[in-house]
């Protein structure tokens, strides 16, 4: 083998510029068949003993093990990346981005050079080995921003770990049997991907080759509760390698004949993306339909005039005038711009040498940081109130633009789309100006809930209580506190090394989308005076 080191660098963008080294190591098999042109990458990742995560320090000996059987075989078309990656995720992006060349400047994560690289990458199995012991495989699917790997892929690798006496598959438990034709389970199954895909953050290192167009998946084998005498589940692991290897050895092309769009109700059932798709589209296409209605009550008006028994609608059309442009593009302009500044302030070097220097966690000062940007927007109301028929072509440019953006998210990560979706559109769709107090008051309070940041916390007060159940009411609040600060952290950070879009999405769309439907919330009343009114002053 030719055996390599790779040293990075992570420039951290907070806490007064710390520095984090790390070192990957990885050998090339050669392809005696063939020139280099094609490779296959087979990778562990290195945990010290002192890590919280769990020990898969058996993966790097079964992997040499594998290693040593393949370089005696001659039949290989293929290169072989063997690959120990150090800091988990942070050592396969520089590993990768040093491979492709992507790194063409000073950057947050420094990737350094390769001394060598092999053909173009085909696809990769990542490794998670916590004992030699094994119990069963755990596949783990879900990479950066939602992305899947080919479903060709994952029936391969869980049919040979059928074939050869491993139980496998996705989100696989010691207790969960082979195959369940409960729906109660299934629904549990594809709900538990859902909310994982929407995070849009990798479950493995696996998940970083799928933006470089790479077929990726990680095999968790997890510890036998009980150990055996004998761990015949050896023999099993290094023949389930071999066969992913050699099937992979034997692609004449790129994964491209199964489905890329999916989840997965089983292990040998899933939903593709013409069953699930119509479902986001009509909640989104609602938004369309009602943009549309909304522009056709700007221009034209129903009176019924009843006469006798007969009921005729005349249409009226209103000018087109009397409504100001000017003003309505202001309010958007204005919007955004606060979205624009949600995103763009947590990046500044600036920024984030001011919190170092005021001695502010980074968890807390972001926080605060983004409060305050929320808070300006709870009082763009006072400034930029809008009449009655400029509050509805607001209301129509609001409209299109979250239908369109809900429907793009659905086409990248659906479970994302379809979250927002069902939080969102029903109180769109039931958004409505009213005069009366009460309904006014839950209007806002309504609205109010459905601020970003309140979401995300919410959602984890509910993710906290169901994880620690024995806590009070105060400790379970205070908890989930933390946690929404340090989710709030780990999102901007991981938009700046990894590229995940999720928090870019939140700040530019959806933070925008919410201060126009709380403007909206707020019409300017204009004082009329009746027809009547006026032939009797005169």
């Amino acid at each position: 083998l030719e055996t390599h080191t790779h040293n990075f660098t992570l420039n951290y963008p907070y806490g007064g510029g710390k520095r984090f080294k790390g070192e990957n190591v990885f050998g090339i098999l050669r392809a005696p068949r063939i020139a280099s042109t094609e490779s296959i990458v087979i990778s562990v990742p290195y945990r010290p003993p002192e890590t919280v995560h769990t020990d898969v320090s058996a993966g790097v000996p079964l992997m040499l093990a594998f290693a040593d059987f393949a370089r005696k075989k001659k039949y290989w078309a293929k290169d072989i990346i063997f690959l120990v990656t150090e800091q988990e995720q942070l050592g396969m992006q520089a590993w990768l981005e040093a491979y492709h060349g992507t790194d063409d400047g000073p950057r947050i994560l420094d990737a350094g050079s390769l001394r060598a690289r092999a053909g173009s990458i085909q696809a990769a199995i990542n490794l998670e080995v916590q004992s030699l012991d094994v119990s069963h495989i755990n596949l783990k699917i879900e990479g950066l921003n939602g992305q899947l790997p080919n479903l060709d892929l994952h029936n391969l690798v869980q049919k040979l770990s059928s074939k050869n006496g491993i139980v496998a598959g996705y989100k696989q438990t010691s207790s969960s049997p082979k195959r369940s034709y409960r729906y109660q389970d299934k629904l549990e199954n594809m709900l538990s991907m859902v909310f994982s895909q929407a995070s849009g953050v990798p479950t493995g290192n696996h998940g970083l080759f799928h933006k470089y167009g790479i077929e990726a998946l990680t095999l968790e084998a997890v510890k036998r509760e009980k150990a055996q005498a004998q761990n015949q589940e050896v023999g099993s692991l290094l023949r389930i390698i071999e066969g992913i290897s050699r099937s992979l050895n034997n692609l004449l092309e790129r994964f491209h004949q199964s489905f890329f769009f999916y989840l997965l109700v089983s292990n040998d059932r899933f939903v593709s993306i013409g069953d699930y798709m119509p479902s986001l589209a009509l909640m989104a296409g609602s938004l369309l339909i009602k943009a549309f209605i909304h522009y056709l009550s700007i221009y034209y008006s129903d009176d019924d005039e009843i006469d006798g028994s007969e009921q005729e609608a005349v249409q009226k059309q209103k000018p087109s005038t009397d409504i100001g442009y000017f003003s309505v593009g202001i309010v958007l302009l204005v919007a955004h711009s606060i979205g624009a500044l949600a995103m763009f302030l947590p990046h500044s070097a600036t920024v984030s040498r001011y919190l170092y220097e005021a001695n502010l966690s980074t968890q807390l000062g972001l926080f605060t940081l983004l409060i305050s940007i929320s808070t300006i927007a709870v009082t763009l109301p006072a400034f930029c109130s809008l009449t009655p028929l400029n509050g509805d072509a607001l209301q129509v440019a609001v409209l299109l633009e979250l239908g369109t953006v809900l429907l793009a998210v659905g086409m990248l990560n659906f479970s994302l789309g379809f979250l927002l979706s069902v939080v969102l559109v029903p109180f769109i769709i039931l958004l409505r100006p009213t005069i009366s107090s009460r309904s006014r008051l839950l209007s806002w309070f309504c609205c109010l809930l459905l601020h970003p940041m309140n979401l995300m916390y919410f959602v984890l007060v509910g993710f906290t209580w169901y994880l620690f159940p024995e806590l009070a009411l105060k400790p379970l609040l205070t908890k989930a506190l933390a946690a929404t600060m340090d989710a709030l952290t780990y999102s901007v950070v991981d938009s700046m090394i990894y590229g995940n879009w999720l928090f870019d999405l939140v700040s530019l769309i959806f933070i925008p989308s919410w201060i126009l439907l709380w403007v909206l919330l707020f019409p300017r009343t204009e004082l009329t005076v009746s027809p009547k009114l006026k032939t009797k002053n005169n």
